[in-house]
């Protein structure tokens, strides 16, 4: 098969070159943080309270890893947090499907209404004051389902799937209507299979959303055993006497370094499942983005 060679102009390969060092260096401009924070987290304690770590270990060890995992209160908010994000995950994607699916259909008669209401929610948020007010009032404080209901749904991703679904074409909805099929046979056995890469786009925003959630956990959780993983961490950078209890677990560690470690702990798992997903995370979003 012949491959026809695009020939640019000089300008164009100039403007080419210019945005690859201008990305590149934006690129390098965020990574160089958490290269810096895993540093930190491998060095001894010596060189890191001298501040000699810049962006290779130095006195390579684990033992700040080893420190934070045996802290049990920190095993107690990964658990919450893995628990909170599989949970909530599945959670919101049945509610968003559920959701975006008649609000595709144009037979469906408060389509128009349930619309602009979407819009409205999508454009102006809650005062905090109100909505902490009215998640107490409803029994959303200090218990699971408080980490889980006020994030549930998210009109962004709801405009997504239903964009999605509106284009999916009439004639295969109307031959499994022919078939016999019901409107929820339809959605499962029709829809949904071809949804994949929507899906997967969808379900990644709301799993990291929920795994990085700090604001409503902060708000509405006050017990420590429903402490997450941000909460801890939170606790971890800010309160001294959270650093020295894990110190007691281990000595000759860094208070910065065991920061550092509890840092990267928390961000690992988005950056061990993000690769899995980029293809139909990018796939979803083109998808998602073609009509409003």
């Amino acid at each position: 098969m012949n491959k026809t060679k695009i020939r640019r102009s000089l300008p164009d390969r100039i403007f080419n070159a210019f945005n690859l060092i201008v990305l590149g260096l934006i690129g390098l401009i965020a990574v160089l943080p958490y290269i810096n924070m895993l540093a930190v987290s491998l060095s001894s304690s010596g060189p890191v309270d001298s501040g000699m770590v810049s962006f290779l270990p130095i006195e390579l060890t684990f033992e700040n890893y080893k420190t934070v995992f045996l802290d049990k209160s920190i095993l107690k908010s990964i658990g919450v947090s893995a628990l909170m994000t599989v949970v909530g995950t599945a959670l919101s994607l049945l509610l968003t499907v559920m959701f975006a699916y008649p609000l595709s259909r144009e037979e469906f008669k408060l389509r128009k209404f349930c619309n602009i209401m979407i819009l409205i929610v999508f454009i102006f948020n809650a005062p905090i004051i109100p909505w902490y007010l009215t998640m107490r009032a409803y029994g959303l404080y200090d218990n699971f389902w408080a980490l889980i209901v006020p994030s549930v749904l998210s009109t962004y991703n709801i405009i997504i799937v239903r964009s999605f679904f509106t284009e999916v074409s009439p004639a295969l909805i109307d031959a499994a209507k022919v078939d016999g099929c019901g409107e929820m046979r339809t959605l499962m056995q029709i829809i949904l299979p071809i949804s994949k890469a929507v899906m997967a786009t969808v379900g990644l925003m709301y799993g990291v959303g929920y795994w990085n959630s700090y604001t409503t956990p902060l708000y509405l959780i006050n017990e420590r055993s429903l402490y997450t993983l941000q909460l801890r961490i939170k606790s971890i950078v800010l309160d001294s006497n959270a650093i020295e209890s894990m110190n007691l677990v281990s000595t000759g560690t860094s208070t910065q370094a065991l920061k550092m470690t509890a840092i990267i702990v928390a961000a690992v798992p988005v950056l061990c499942v993000y690769p899995f997903l980029q293809k139909h995370f990018v796939k979803g979003m083109t998808i998602g983005s073609v009509k409003g």
